[in-house]
């Protein structure tokens, strides 16, 4: 079977799952966009990524969680903002809003624990920088319980993994304007902590290495191992040279190599990080370069890119090997990785422009 055989073949299966695995109007993932008349939105892509607009929220969000019984979802304002919304599992309907803790911004991420009776929130000391971990009762409303450091400068993402917390402390910012002027100053570098989820004690941090420090890691996922693998931002203007996807190894980031022909392709950037359904394969969105690679975590090789411009956010649709891609100039695409390469089998026109992430849904997979 040659390598464009294969494709074809798991793009048919990958449409095939879909139908079985939700309604064609259900919705599959969880974004938010900007609508036609430019006021935000909650908004979703069903299986035949078909767009639906979903609540009108106030502000731009960033990143959209799930709660695991797919009952509800979270949307966190994008820095420099400090409210998150509470929306209902489908994101249609805006249930309620909190606020930051005193002092703090949000980073733009957060996420369940795996019972959903805690939301973590990742924050960050508009004096100095720091990074906090909120704990945040789901049924009390999403009030703050506890919270301990985050081991770093900037939190972007958290993640549970495995009974720990995984933060991606930013440290540096790629934005000109970061929202917390002590990141534009900070000399402190990147790392990933993982902490443990009830006390806070710091099971590890690895930081970057010398060489590599004008990196900022940003995004995070959870392997079926228990492993956790970041990817990362170039704050040094014009960098295309540097890898950009890591693997979390105890103290140590040991970076998947990427030839210079393809890496230089991402533009430094690495916008989303998101696992297929079989743990696998890992699609990274590069909006700068505009493309989307997956990489093979059986080899640890980039199996290839495809073009995606302006394209941040993408998840997982629920098969193996397959994703779900949306830009923000107005396209959706399902991708579809096999270990002889990446193709995209599906594209849709959208009214809607997507922002930074999709979220699947918890209930689809």
């Amino acid at each position: 079977m040659t390598r464009r055989q294969a494709l074809a073949t798991l793009g048919a299966a990958t449409l095939v799952g879909l139908s079985r695995l939700a309604r064609a109007d259900a919705p599959a993932v969880l974004g938010s966009a900007i609508g036609p008349d430019g006021a935000f939105h909650a908004a979703a892509l069903d299986g035949e990524l078909s767009e639906r607009a979903g609540a009108g929220l106030a502000l731009r969000v960033h990143a959209l969680t799930p709660r695991p019984d797919g009952r509800e979802a979270v949307a966190v304002g994008r820095r420099p903002q400090d409210v998150a919304f509470v929306l209902d599992g489908a994101g249609e309907t805006l249930r309620a809003s909190f606020d930051a803790t005193e002092g703090r911004r949000f980073s733009g991420h957060g996420d369940y624990s795996r019972d959903g009776v805690t939301f973590m929130t990742a924050e960050i000391d508009f004096e100095t920088g720091e990074g906090v971990v909120v704990l945040r009762d789901v049924a009390g409303g999403y009030q703050p319980r506890a919270e301990f450091a985050s081991a770093g400068v900037g939190p972007h993402e958290l993640i549970g993994a495995g009974g720990l917390v995984a933060v991606a402390n930013g440290a540096k910012e790629p934005k000109s304007e970061p929202g917390v002027a002590a990141l534009g100053r900070t000399t402190a570098r990147s790392n990933v902590a993982l902490l443990h989820a009830g006390t806070g004690a710091a099971e590890s941090v690895a930081a970057l290495e010398d060489g590599m420090e004008t990196l900022s890691l940003r995004h995070l996922v959870a392997t079926p191992g228990g492993g956790v693998i970041v990817g990362a931002q170039d704050t040094a203007k014009g960098a295309r040279d540097l890898p950009l996807v890591a693997r979390v190894e105890g103290e140590r980031l040991r970076f998947l190599e990427v030839d210079y022909g393809l890496a230089a392709r991402f533009g430094g950037y690495v916008g989303q990080l998101s696992l297929d359904a079989s743990g696998r394969y890992l699609a990274a969105s590069g909006p700068v370069g505009g493309v989307v690679g997956v990489f093979d975590l059986e080899t640890d090789e980039c199996l290839g890119l495809v073009p995606a411009p302006d394209c941040c956010a993408v998840a997982a649709d629920g098969t193996t090997g397959g994703f779900v891609a949306a830009t923000g100039l107005g396209e959706a695409l399902r991708i579809a990785a096999h270990e002889s390469g990446v193709a995209i089998t599906a594209r849709r026109a959208s009214r809607l422009r997507w922002d930074n992430h999709l979220a699947s849904r918890a209930n689809f997979v």
